[in-house]
C-alpha cells in the first residue's frame, strides 16, 4: 500500500493523502506511464495524455479525481513537484443556507408535529402553487404511514367545508405572505378545527394567527426570488423526517 501526502499550496495548506493502491491494474499502469513521461519534461494535455496511454480521456480523468485530485492539470502539477492550484468550489447561495439548515436541524420539531398530529383523527393539509405539490406528496406517504384520513387542498373555502372537530389543519407556506390565510384559518377554526401552520422562512413580525406556528429555519431565501420561485428543500426534508420518525415507531 502506497501512501503519499502533499499540500495544495495556493489551497490553504490542506493536506490530503494519495493512496496509489486504490488503482486498479490499468490505472496504475496509466499512472507509472505518465509519471515516466512528465519526469522527462513533457508538456502532456488530457488528450495527449490518453493517447499516449491508449485509453480515453474520460479514463484519464475518472482517475485522477480518484486519487483526490479535481483534474488533471493539478494531477500534473504535484508529480512534476510544482504547487496544487486548487480550484475554488462554487456553492450556490441556497445550498449554503439548505446546509446550515441541516446541520441546526430541530427535532424538537418533529416531535412536536407527531404529538400534534396523533391527536386527531382527521387531516388536512394545504399549500399554496409549489407548496401544494409538497402536501400531495407529503399527504399520500402520511396516509401509507398512519392509515388516518388525510386529505389536501389549495382552495380556502374546499378546506372549510372538509373541516371538524376532529380536524387538523396543516399549512405549508415559505413565508406565509403569498396570502393572508385569514379567510382560511376562520373559516375552519369555525368548524372547531386546530390549526398548525408551518413556514421555512422565520419572520417574528407575522400577525397571521394559527394555534400553532413551526419556523423551520432562521433564514431566507433571496428577497429577489417571488414566492412561487422559493425552493421547498426544507419542508421536504422536514417532511421525511416526520415520516422516519413515525415508520420508526410503526416498526417497533
Amino acid at each position: 500500500m502506497v501512501y503519499c501526502c502533499y499540500n495544495h499550496g495556493e489551497a490553504g495548506g490542506k493536506t490530503i493523502n494519495i493512496n496509489l493502491s486504490r488503482l486498479n491494474d490499468l490505472e496504475l499502469t496509466v499512472h507509472n506511464k505518465l509519471i515516466e513521461a512528465l519526469s522527462k519534461g513533457e508538456q502532456l494535455k488530457i488528450i495527449e495524455a490518453a493517447d499516449y496511454c491508449e485509453v480515453s480521456p474520460s479514463k484519464i480523468s475518472k482517475f485522477v479525481k480518484k486519487l483526490g485530485f479535481n483534474n488533471f492539470k493539478q494531477y500534473k502539477q504535484f508529480f512534476t513537484g510544482h504547487p496544487v492550484i486548487q480550484s475554488p468550489k462554487e456553492i450556490s447561495s441556497e445550498l449554503e443556507r439548505l446546509t446550515r439548515f441541516i446541520e441546526n436541524f430541530d427535532h424538537n420539531l418533529v416531535d412536536e408535529f407527531i404529538t400534534l398530529f396523533k391527536r386527531y383523527s382527521r387531516i388536512i393539509i394545504f399549500g399554496f402553487g409549489p407548496s401544494f405539490i409538497c402536501v400531495e406528496y407529503f399527504a399520500y406517504k402520511l396516509a401509507l404511514v398512519s392509515g388516518k384520513n388525510i386529505m389536501v387542498s389549495q382552495v380556502e373555502d374546499h378546506a372549510a367545508q372538509l373541516a371538524s372537530e376532529d380536524t387538523l389543519l396543516i399549512v405549508f407556506s415559505v413565508t406565509g405572505k403569498f396570502s393572508s390565510f385569514e379567510k382560511l384559518f376562520s373559516g375552519v377554526k369555525s368548524q372547531g378545527a386546530e390549526i398548525l401552520l408551518i413556514l421555512e422562512e422565520y419572520d417574528n413580525s407575522s400577525t397571521l394567527k394559527a394555534d400553532n406556528i413551526f419556523f423551520l429555519t432562521q433564514s431566507t431565501q433571496s428577497e429577489k426570488l417571488l414566492p412561487y420561485e422559493k425552493t421547498r428543500t426544507a419542508f421536504f426534508i422536514f417532511i421525511e423526517e416526520i415520516l422516519a420518525k413515525l415508520m420508526a415507531e410503526k416498526a417497533l
